[in-house]
C-alpha cells in the first residue's frame, strides 16, 4: 500500500470526495480516507434528497450556484449518468418576509431570473397550493433535485476512476501538523497538503482549534399524497418558505419549511431548516421527534392538504453550522498560532452546501495546487467568522 501522497483528504462526503476526484482529475496523487463507507448514513451527505437552486439571499452564493450548474453538468458528462433533476422552485411566504425579499435582492443582483406570483397566481399556476391572500411566491426555473448518497458515491468513484486511493472503514486518530502525517487506524499516511472535510467530526477531530461549530440533528419526512401525478416533479416545484420572525422568536417555530415533488420515495420530503436539537457526531441518535412530525403534518394539511397523507418515512441527517452559516474554507494556520500552512480546513456547511459539491472539489483542489478562484471569498475565512487563532 502507498503511504505517501500529494494531497490526502480525511472524509468522503460531498466536499472531499469532489476534491479527491477534481485532484485524481488533474494528475494528482490523492487519497481519501472515510472512517465509514462511502455513502453511508451518519452525516450530512446522504439521503434521498437536497436541493439545488440559484434562488439566494446573497449574490455571491447565487452565483456560485449558478457557476455549480455548469460543474454538475461536466460531471454528468464524466460519469455517464444524469444526477441533477431539474424542478424548478418556488420561494413562498408572506409579502414584506424579510428573508423573502433579500432572496428576490439577492438572484436580481446575481442576474439569476425568475417570476414573482401573487398568492391568486400561485394557486392558479399550482393548484396543490393553499396560501392566504398576503402570501407572495419567487418562481425560479433554475433548481432541481440531487440525491445525495447516489451523487456522493458516483464522486468517489470517478475520483477512483481517475487514480485516487479511496480507504474505507478509516479512522483517523491523529494529524501530524508538523510532519504533514495522518495517524490512522491501519497506518500512517504522509502528502504534500491535507484538507480536513470531515463534517460534523471535524470539532472532535481538532479539539483544540476554535471553530465555533454547532451540529445539529436535522430531519426529513414523507407523506403520501392522495394523487401521487399532482405532486409528480414535472408539476409540483420544490419549494423554501420564509417567515416573518422577530429576535424573540423560538428557533423551532422560526426554522423555515421546504420540500420536494415526489422523488425516490413514493411522498412529498418536507423539513424544517434549522429546527433541530444540538447533538454531536459521536452521540447523536436518529429519532425523529413528535414535535417534527407533528408540525410538519400541521404545516401540511394547511398549506399541501393534497399532500397531507400518512408517513411513509422519517430520517435525520446533520448539520454542521456556523455561526451565521457561512461556509468555513482556512488554512490550519489562520486558526492556530504554531499551526500548518499544508492544512486546509473545509466546512461547506451550515445545511446548504451540497448544491455546490463538484464545484467546491473545484475550489479546493485549486487552493491546494495554488490556483486562483474567484470565489476564494473572503467571507469564508476565519477571520471573517469572528475566529482567532488560539494560543
Amino acid at each position: 500500500m502507498q503511504h505517501e501522497f500529494e494531497c490526502i483528504i480525511i472524509g468522503a462526503g460531498a466536499a472531499g470526495a469532489s476534491a479527491a476526484y477534481q485532484l485524481a482529475k488533474r494528475g494528482k496523487r490523492v487519497l481519501l480516507l472515510e472512517q465509514y463507507a462511502v455513502g453511508h448514513d451518519r452525516g450530512a451527505s446522504q439521503g434521498h434528497s437536497r436541493i439545488f437552486r440559484f434562488a439566494y439571499d446573497s449574490a455571491e452564493y447565487a452565483q456560485m450556484a449558478m457557476r455549480s450548474l455548469n460543474s454538475w453538468r461536466n460531471l454528468e458528462a464524466d460519469a455517464g449518468l444524469t444526477l441533477l433533476t431539474m424542478t424548478g422552485g418556488l420561494d413562498v411566504g408572506a409579502a414584506g418576509a424579510a428573508s423573502l425579499e433579500a432572496t428576490a435582492q439577492g438572484m436580481t443582483k446575481a442576474g439569476a431570473s425568475f417570476e414573482r406570483l401573487s398568492s391568486s397566481e400561485l394557486m392558479r399556476r399550482f393548484p396543490q397550493w393553499h396560501v392566504p391572500e398576503n402570501w407572495v411566491a419567487l418562481h425560479s426555473q433554475d433548481a432541481g433535485i440531487l440525491n445525495p448518497t447516489h451523487c456522493t458515491e458516483v464522486i468517489a468513484g470517478m475520483a477512483q476512476a481517475y487514480g485516487a486511493s479511496v480507504l474505507e472503514h478509516m479512522t483517523v486518530e491523529k494529524l501530524g501538523f508538523e510532519t504533514n502525517t495522518v495517524v490512522t487506524s491501519k497506518g500512517n499516511f504522509t502528502a504534500d497538503k491535507i484538507i480536513v472535510a470531515a463534517g460534523a467530526w471535524l470539532p472532535e477531530l481538532l479539539p483544540n482549534l476554535n471553530l465555533n461549530l454547532s451540529i445539529t440533528l436535522e430531519s426529513g419526512v414523507f407523506f403520501r399524497p392522495k394523487n401521487l401525478a399532482m405532486f409528480m416533479p414535472e408539476r409540483f416545484p420544490l419549494f423554501i418558505e420564509h417567515r416573518i420572525t422577530t429576535p424573540e422568536t423560538d428557533r423551532f417555530d422560526a426554522a423555515q419549511a421546504y420540500g420536494f415533488p415526489i422523488y425516490g420515495l413514493p411522498g412529498v420530503k418536507v423539513g424544517l431548516h434549522h429546527s433541530g436539537e444540538t447533538v454531536t457526531a459521536s452521540n447523536r441518535h436518529f429519532e425523529v421527534s413528535q414535535r417534527t412530525l407533528e408540525t410538519l403534518q400541521a404545516w401540511m394539511l394547511e398549506h399541501l392538504p393534497d399532500a397531507a397523507g400518512e408517513i411513509i418515512h422519517a430520517k435525520t441527517c446533520l448539520y454542521s453550522n456556523t455561526a451565521n452559516h457561512d461556509f468555513l474554507i482556512d488554512w490550519h494556520s489562520s486558526l492556530n498560532p504554531e499551526g500548518s500552512c499544508d492544512v486546509l480546513i473545509a466546512s461547506p456547511c451550515s445545511g446548504h452546501g451540497f448544491k455546490f459539491a463538484p464545484f467546491m472539489g473545484e475550489l479546493l483542489a485549486d487552493m491546494v495546487t495554488g490556483q486562483d478562484n474567484a470565489f476564494v471569498l473572503e467571507r469564508f475565512g476565519a477571520l471573517s467568522h469572528g475566529l482567532k487563532a488560539l494560543s
